[in-house]
């Protein structure tokens, strides 16, 4: 196998308003520690390349629009590339230069929330992309020039660095610390060594949201990833270290939990979380197992149709006269009520599965969305002994992604879709579409 790993700083050089949050309600006040797009190229029989932006996540436009330019430039495939998002909140959320493809409701240039699509502009953000693309296009042509010869190393270990934020009662889930919920904890390592066997990238997954600063944080900050990644590459000094988000949907960083609440940690504690990630990465690839990986690479791109209740509009109606409900959340329910209107309402919702088999016992499957726990969980079952490393936040982040059990009990991973255009909460047979592409694709490859 032949490889190259490189990043780039793209912090945004003046005050944005950062997303994630929905009582923030104004700009940026300065940057705690810089935002980067990283890449890595391999390649064996075909170039893979695998993407992370510090950044909440994209619309299909960024992604399209980044997909396409490195077809163009380089011959990757849509397929070929995974682009993951950190998910950090402590970042902007991204949108191309297509308006067709753009989400709307957002932008990295407004002062406050609003309800009202024509006060936005959407300049800075076209900006913005810009920048983005072409320093990600800069560094695939580095890692192209640069590809020296390698191996690839996969290791698995468990770590209790997140927990569940879906505590379930009799009267229904309620949002704090779920101690004994089953989660997924395991901690994937991807090592890429050089011929002489020296560390050049560290790409850990682990499924947890980014979210140990919260709304009072106005300052730009990869949150504990961008921490976690710091602390590794000053252990390794020749390595570029690469944060792979995981089904973290429902997971936040057990440094921020508090008896039966959560709590903002400080940066300092933030800081602490993730050197503590940090100091478990670096002792697992001193003394855990690695299996050498054959770098035989197939590759399948999917696209299938999820699907919506048919809520009809004077439920809509009902949150917005409710006196208890929040201004964010009638903000969101007034667009969706103008989308009734104006016949744009979704019923469906097209969801990007990829899989790459990296050789007959390992593969990566990456999801779009904020994906539940719960899938990853069920896909290693299906894997059965192959070693399988389950992402969310990939080729876009668009809306919660919960399981048939998580629709069931509801919670605020279902109940929050009218925040993107959706008619009603996805029907529990999504569960059924997802898995059973995935296991579709597992017999093709």
């Amino acid at each position: 196998m032949k490889f190259c790993m490189g990043k780039d700083n793209i912090t945004p050089a003046e005050p944005v308003f950062l997303s994630g949050f929905g009582d923030r309600d104004h700009k940026s006040e300065g940057v705690h520690d810089p935002i980067y797009v990283k890449a890595a190229l391999m390649q064996s029989n075909k170039s893979l390349l695998i993407v992370t932006i510090d950044a909440l996540g994209s619309d299909r436009g960024f992604i399209q629009g980044v997909k396409d330019e490195l077809e163009a430039k380089f011959g990757l495939h849509h397929d070929e590339v995974l682009i993951n998002f950190s998910h950090t909140h402590a970042s902007v959320y991204l949108t191309g230069r297509d308006v067709h493809l753009r989400n709307g409701g957002y932008s990295m240039g407004q002062d406050q929330w609003t309800d009202q699509e024509e006060d936005l502009d959407y300049a800075y953000d076209e900006h913005y992309f810009d920048l983005v693309k072409e320093k990600l296009i800069r560094l695939v042509q580095y890692c192209f020039d640069h590809l020296e010869e390698g191996e690839l190393l996969i290791g698995r270990t468990a770590s209790h660095f997140g927990v569940s934020r879906r505590y379930l009662t009799n009267q229904g889930i309620e949002w704090r610390p779920s101690y004994d919920a089953e989660i997924d904890q395991d901690l994937l390592v991807l090592k890429v060594v050089d011929a002489e066997r020296k560390v050049k990238g560290i790409l850990y997954a682990y499924g947890c949201h980014p979210t140990s600063l919260g709304s009072s944080n106005y300052l730009i900050s990869g949150d504990f990833p961008g921490a976690t990644s710091r602390y590794l590459e000053q252990s390794c000094p020749e390595a570029v270290a690469m944060f792979l988000q995981g089904c973290g949907a429902e997971i936040k960083p057990m440094k921020s939990a508090d008896g039966d609440t959560f709590k903002e940690c400080s940066i300092g504690e933030m800081e602490e979380a993730g050197a503590e990630l940090a100091n478990e990465i670096i002792n697992f690839m001193e003394n855990g197992a690695f299996k050498s990986v054959s770098c035989s690479f197939r590759t399948v791109l999917l696209e299938p149709n999820l699907y919506t209740e048919r809520t009809p509009v004077e439920h809509y109606q009902q949150i917005l006269d409710d006196p208890e409900s929040s201004e964010f959340n009638k903000v969101r329910v007034k667009k969706l009520v103008g989308k009734f209107e104006d016949g744009s309402i979704k019923d469906r919702v097209p969801l990007y599965i990829a899989v790459w088999q990296l050789d007959e016992s390992t593969r990566i499957v990456a999801i779009e969305g904020e994906v539940s726990t719960g899938y990853s969980r069920m896909i290693k079952k299906l894997s059965g002994p192959d070693l399988t490393m389950v992402l969310g936040y990939t080729n876009g982040i668009y809306c919660y992604i919960p399981t048939r059990q998580m629709i069931h009990e509801g919670g605020y991973e279902v109940d929050n879709f009218y925040y993107y255009g959706h008619r009603g909460p996805f029907v529990p047979e999504i569960e059924d579409i997802i898995i059973g592409q995935v296991a579709s694709a597992f017999g093709s490859l």
